[in-house]
């Protein structure tokens, strides 16, 4: 029984690494019924239009210091992925606009299903902090 908890587990994560791209229409919710958790992904400069657009918008990193510390967005807030289920008092408005980066879009995917799942209502994946920067 353990085994297939494992690889049902490794299964999902590779559905959620497959779809990350930074190709996909942005603010438009991913088809598929059979995932509910899933949020819209969001192109760089929508995120900026997003964040710009005078609404209450948290720009959250999920990497992990080191790799904020290499490179990061101004005014963005830093919840490392392993850390975020126990830091959810840190994003009290669950209403505001949240757009979700990390180096190449997994990690996003797993915290959009944390958010979503504890009630969070507007959450978009930027996927790739590059998206925003290269933008």
């Amino acid at each position: 029984m353990n085994f297939i908890k494992k690889f049902l587990t490794v299964c999902l994560l590779f559905t959620f690494a497959s779809g990350c791209t930074d190709k996909e229409s942005s603010l438009e919710k991913e088809t598929g019924s059979d995932n509910e958790t899933r949020s819209p992904i969001i192109s760089g400069d929508d995120a900026k239009k997003l964040y710009n657009s005078g609404r209450s918008v948290i720009l959250l990193d999920v990497r992990n210091q080191d790799e904020f510390d290499a490179k990061n967005i101004p005014d963005s807030i830093l919840i490392p992925l392993p850390e975020l289920g126990d830091r959810l008092s840190e994003l009290p408005d669950k209403n505001a606009y949240i757009i979700l980066f990390c180096r190449t879009g997994r990690r996003t995917a797993l915290a959009a299903e944390i958010l979503i799942n504890n009630g969070y209502v507007n959450v978009y994946d930027m996927q790739s902090i590059d998206n925003w920067l290269d933008s």
